[in-house]
This record gives structure tokens, C-alpha cells and sequence, in this order.
């Protein structure tokens, strides 16, 4: 026999109580949707392990909804796709260098392809939460942050171009 219940999300509930409770967009309530695309045009042709690709930044207040990877063949090697302070906060300093994919192989092209929970770290629930809380720190620091390609794996005969485009609601 099924059971037929009511479930609602938060957003759901927030919006029939009385008086209304309105959601801001970086907690997963309706927003305009940015986007911020950065690339390197052809990295070095040999990237030891630990080797950042800074590619683009995102207000640490945002709710990040996509960031997508693509490679050109590398010719061996992998990338991990997290986030780091810019370099002017806290030295560049890493706050997740894998977030959002882990060991990525780009050793032949890489597709365009949406690598937000690729490591599978974000939670449903971290999804809805703004890129600071999401990605494990205490408090807002109230700068951009940059979403950095990490080499996880030597890049061994690289020079291939390598870009991020990541969309996100403020």
C-alpha cells in the first residue's frame, strides 16, 4: 500500500508561513543567475603535483550552481577543481582544493563537463548554503575566492589550454 505525504522544502515552507519568510538567494531562494569563465591558454608542458591553475573568482557569498571543467589532451596527469583565498587574502591559502572534482583525467580532452559534485562532497543540503559555509569555513570572509585547478597527478606533456566557467546566484 502507498503512502501519499506532503513533504516541502525549506523554501516551500519559508514561503506559506505566516508572514511569508523570504529566502535570499545564497541560502537557495530565487536569485539572478552570473557567470564568471576564465582559461589559461596553454599550460606549462610539465606540471609537478600540487601545481594551481587559478582560473577564475566567485563572490565568497554566492551560491555556486555549476562550475564547468574542460581540458585540452595533457598528455597524462590529473586535476583536482577546488577553492583557494585569492592570494592577496590569507597568502592564496586552500580552503578545499577538492570540492568540486577530484582527479580529473586529462590525459585525452576533457568535454565540457559540470564537475560541482563530481568529488562528491557537496551535500544536497551544502548545495542551497553560500561557497564559504560550503566549503567547511566557520565565517563569511567577505572577499572573492578563486576556483583553482590543482594538479593531483603530474600533467607529463601538457600545453593544452584548460578553462573553468562557473555559474552562481548572489
Amino acid at each position: 500500500m502507498a503512502i501519499n505525504l506532503l513533504v516541502k522544502s525549506a523554501f516551500i515552507t519559508n514561503a506559506e508561513a505566516t508572514p511569508p519568510t523570504i529566502v535570499s538567494p545564497q541560502d537557495g531562494g530565487a536569485g539572478v543567475v552570473k557567470n564568471v569563465y576564465g582559461f589559461i591558454a596553454a599550460i606549462a608542458a610539465s606540471l609537478s603535483a600540487t601545481s594551481r591553475c587559478r582560473l577564475c573568482r566567485v563572490p565568497s557569498n554566492a551560491r555556486v550552481k555549476e562550475v564547468i571543467f574542460r581540458s585540452g589532451a595533457q598528455g597524462g596527469g590529473t586535476f583536482d577543481v577546488g577553492v583557494y583565498y585569492p592570494t592577496e587574502k590569507n597568502s592564496g591559502a586552500v580552503i578545499d582544493a577538492d570540492l568540486f572534482g577530484s582527479g580529473i583525467a586529462v590525459t585525452s580532452a576533457v568535454k565540457s563537463t559540470n564537475v560541482i559534485d563530481e568529488s562528491a562532497e557537496l551535500t544536497i543540503a551544502e548545495m542551497a548554503q553560500p561557497l564559504w559555509k560550503a566549503a567547511g569555513l566557520s565565517a563569511d570572509p567577505q572577499c572573492m575566492l578563486d576556483i583553482v585547478a590543482t594538479v593531483a597527478t603530474d600533467i607529463t606533456t601538457g600545453t593544452a589550454p584548460i578553462s573553468a566557467s562557473v555559474d552562481y546566484v548572489q
